[in-house]
This record gives structure tokens, sequence and C-alpha cells, in this order.
């Protein structure tokens, strides 16, 4: 009888960093669809470094992250304190609760509670920009919509200051210095309501509204 004797190999296997950008993507998605479930996350690379279990994770670069399946770039800080870019494929499987009509809306109706139901679809299937129902408030409808659509943000004007998305201008005060900063708004509201907001860095903070596209920091 033959003898077979297995010889194993050790292999790197880059668990921390590749969880450290999967969590930060969760939160980049989150961020975007407060309303979403995310099941898994799946990260392809054609090539990591041979030390990438070296590398210091930094963060994951501004995107759209929009989609279910698509391209990151996430930065690391090599063990020469080099800043080093690794890029990967990314697959969400995940649903996400969004508002279907359940009558007829007309052109300049106003959107009401009992106008829609909220449903959950598979993130890969939904539309771009769904309305949650946070921002279903002071909606317009452009044009006649039929039941059972899946409401989306071009399908409204919005009589909000501040739209989920817009760029703003954050002002923190300092010692009596007031000083400007460019930030994302990843909620709708209206004069003195509280959103949150993202900078460029990727950093949550959250702020008062002013007036149209202004906020103050917190």
């Amino acid at each position: 009888m033959k003898k077979i004797f297995l010889i194993l190999i050790p292999c790197f296997i880059f668990s921390t960093n590749i969880e450290k950008v999967k969590q930060a993507l969760k939160e980049e998605f989150t961020n975007n669809y407060p309303k979403i479930i995310i099941k898994n996350i799946d990260l392809k690379s054609s090539s990591l470094p041979k030390d990438f279990d070296k590398f210091e994770f930094l963060r994951v670069a501004n995107g759209r992250f929009d989609k279910a399946q698509g391209f990151l770039r996430a930065e690391f800080k090599t063990p020469n304190n080099l800043q080093k870019n690794v890029f990967f494929r990314y697959f969400i499987y995940a649903n996400l609760e969004v508002l279907k009509s359940q009558i007829d809306i007309k052109k300049g109706q106003r959107l009401g509670v009992f106008d829609y139901e909220i449903v959950l679809v598979d993130f890969e299937k939904a539309p771009l920009n769904p309305i949650s129902k946070e921002d279903a408030l002071n909606l317009i409808a452009k044009s006649n919509i039929n039941k059972n659509t899946i409401l989306k943000e071009s399908m409204f004007k919005s009589n909000t200051l501040i739209k989920r998305k817009d760029i703003v201008v954050g002002i923190l005060s300092d010692n009596g210095i007031d000083v400007l900063i460019e930030l994302m708004a990843l909620d709708s509201g209206n004069l003195g309501q509280r959103i949150r907001l993202k900078n460029k860095d990727g950093k949550i903070m959250q702020g008062i509204i002013t007036g149209k596209n202004r906020v103050k920091l917190q």
C-alpha cells in the first residue's frame, strides 16, 4: 500500500485588513442607505502586495457606492510609512427598504403617508436613488406615477432646504472664528433640524440646518 504524505504549505490569509475594508465599505453603504440590510460582502483583488498583512488600513476612498457591485480604492500605510492604494472589486448581498406606491399619484400631488407602502427588495434590483421613509416629507410629484412603482428621488421635487447627497457648507465656530467646511448631507431636512453629514475623509458629523445649504456643526 502506498503511503501518501500531505505537505502543508503555510499561506498568508490577510483576514484582518480585508475585514477592515469590508467594515468600512459596510459603513459607506449604511450612510448612503440607512435602511439597507447587508447579508454579506465579498472582496476580490487581482493581486495583493506580498507584505499586505503588515499594511495599516487607513480608509476607503470616496466613491458613489450605490450599486450591488463595483470597484473601490482602499488606502493603506506600508511598513515604510508610505501611503499605498489597493484596488478591490466588491459584491454586496443585501436587501433594501424602499417605498412602493399604493395608488396612482398625480402630477403636482403631495406625497402622503397613505400613498405608499414600505417593502424590501433585493439591493441588486433596486433602482438608483430610491426614496426612504425619512425622505418622504414635503415631496411633490413631478409627473404621474403608476400604482406599484418604486419611488425614486427623480420623480419628485422637494421643499426641504437640504436634500440628501447635497453638497453643503458646514460652519464650525472655534474661539470666535468661523471655519467653513465642504460636506455632503446624509439626510434631508429643513430649518432648525439636525442632520448627519460626511466630510471628504469619510468622517461623519452632525449639524443644525441654518439656511439653504448651510449647517452649523456641533
